[in-house]
């Protein structure tokens, strides 16, 4: 038997293609850090986060509502409080009261309404806390840009409002969310920007 010898490998590889290999070896320095994705900031739309509220009610409208809760509990969505009888109680705590003087909304006597995990996906990711497949919202775009390399909680984040509330009133979605993006963009490496630029108009 005699002495097999392997051909070059890379002489069997067209010059354009060899070529191709080489620029591709050298771009790839090991010693240059890794880029990391540019950040994303997901803004739902109306209905598009958990809302939360905790009661201390002058009055109430059926005598099975809760009149006072020692804690938060989550108003939207919760499905319990969406059947007959009950959702007479949950009408009366979500609605906003209109103020034709000033022009602005507040929350009915007793109800404080708050909106949970600023900065943070879960709120968006299901709409009910129970994590049920019918109140799932960013869930799957979420998990696509997990997938695709993001963090939960770190590049990609949740900015969500209270969508109740018209866009431009001090409280509605530019007071709420466009003063605390140029911080996430500082938490992620970023410059950020000026909030007075930053507007819907």
């Amino acid at each position: 038997m005699g002495v097999r010898v392997c051909p070059n490998r890379a002489a069997l590889l067209p010059g354009g293609l060899l070529l191709l290999l080489l620029l591709l070896m050298l771009l790839a320095d090991p010693a240059q850090p890794v880029r990391r994705p540019p950040p994303v900031v997901l803004v739902p739309g109306d209905l598009g986060n958990q809302l939360e509220a905790k009661l201390d009610k002058p009055t109430v409208v059926h005598y099975v509502c809760s009149k006072k809760t020692a804690s938060y509990f989550t108003l939207w969505l919760n499905f319990e409080l969406l059947l007959p009888v009950a959702i007479d109680c949950w009408i009366d705590n979500i609605r906003l009261v209109y103020n034709k003087t000033s022009r602005t909304t507040q929350f009915p006597d007793g109800v404080d309404v708050r909106v949970p995990g600023f900065g943070k996906t879960f709120s968006l990711e299901f709409l009910d806390p129970s994590k049920r497949s019918v109140g799932s919202y960013f869930h799957t775009m979420v998990e696509s840009l997990v997938d695709w390399g993001y963090t939960r909680d770190e590049d990609v984040r949740g900015a969500p409002y209270d969508w109740r509330r018209a866009p431009t009133a001090a409280a509605g979605l530019e007071g709420q969310v466009h003063p605390c993006l140029p911080g996430i963009g500082r938490a992620l490496g970023g410059r950020g920007q000026d909030p007075a630029r930053l507007g819907l108009r």
